[in-house]
């Protein structure tokens, strides 16, 4: 696992940093929420059949994108009652201070979920936190109980079968010169193959190690943000020698 000291080599490389930042891509879901979104609006809203759908999906029978939209068409609720529930959701406490700093520093960041929109948007906006780019599955109401997705990230290649393919809004971001991710489970197994430096929780950061993903382990955004501070402060006096 590599540590803080040593991310410096992946990060603010002096002879584009003038010119240029990185991009940091984040997961929602047990990443920047405390909880998970969806599980647990099924666990309060949920019928019948969508217990068995999880089980297809962990076992690799079904992709992700049918078992969300077959489940969230399983959920009965009113918007009144999905709000409730929604509210009661916490983020990471540190999440706003590293949108701080990145904003600061011009560091664009982009939210890129598997889960669904309008709670994140819900989530985020209680938070105070309104202006970051989302891309994720879109959540539809029927203005009575019935909820439906679509999927507009979709990629009918995605070797996940996901929702939102995030190794192709990855691959929309190259002209950057590096791509950050920060993630948590299963959902950022494959897109960690295809950036640069990982900032992994959880059962991201075995599958790091396993894989010989360039990593560091994080516990909240206070880590990244720490990270992101040590590798801009150490390129800094490089660059002013340059200068």
């Amino acid at each position: 696992m590599n540590t803080f000291s040593s991310i410096t080599n992946f990060l603010f490389h002096p002879s584009y940093t003038q010119h240029h930042s990185p991009i940091v891509l984040c997961d929602f879901d047990g990443t920047i929420s405390v909880k998970d979104v969806t599980d647990t609006l099924l666990s309060h809203f949920g019928q019948d059949g969508c217990d068995e759908l999880e089980e297809l999906w962990v076992n690799g029978k079904i992709g992700s994108q049918e078992c969300m939209s077959k489940q969230i068409a399983l959920m009965d609720a009113s918007l009144d009652e999905l709000n409730e529930v929604l509210s009661q959701i916490e983020i990471d406490p540190d999440f706003k201070s590293f949108i701080d700093y990145t904003e600061q520093n011009n560091i664009p960041v982009h939210i890129v979920s598997d889960g669904l929109d309008y709670a994140i948007e819900f989530i985020l906006k209680r938070h105070g936190i309104k202006q970051l780019p989302i891309f994720a599955n879109k959540l539809l109401h029927n203005n009575a109980r019935s909820w439906r997705l679509e999927f507009p990230y979709a990629n009918k290649d995605c070797i996940k079968k996901s929702g939102n393919c995030k190794c192709n809004h990855v691959k929309k971001q190259q002209y950057f010169p590096q791509i950050l991710y920060v993630g948590d489970g299963t959902s950022d197994y494959c897109v960690s193959h295809n950036v640069d430096f990982v900032f992994a929780k959880d059962k991201l950061v075995n599958y790091c190690e396993k894989n010989s993903i360039a990593h560091t382990q994080i516990t909240s955004f206070a880590d990244v943000t720490t990270a992101l501070e040590q590798a801009q402060q150490a390129v800094i006096p490089v660059m002013m020698v340059k200068e």
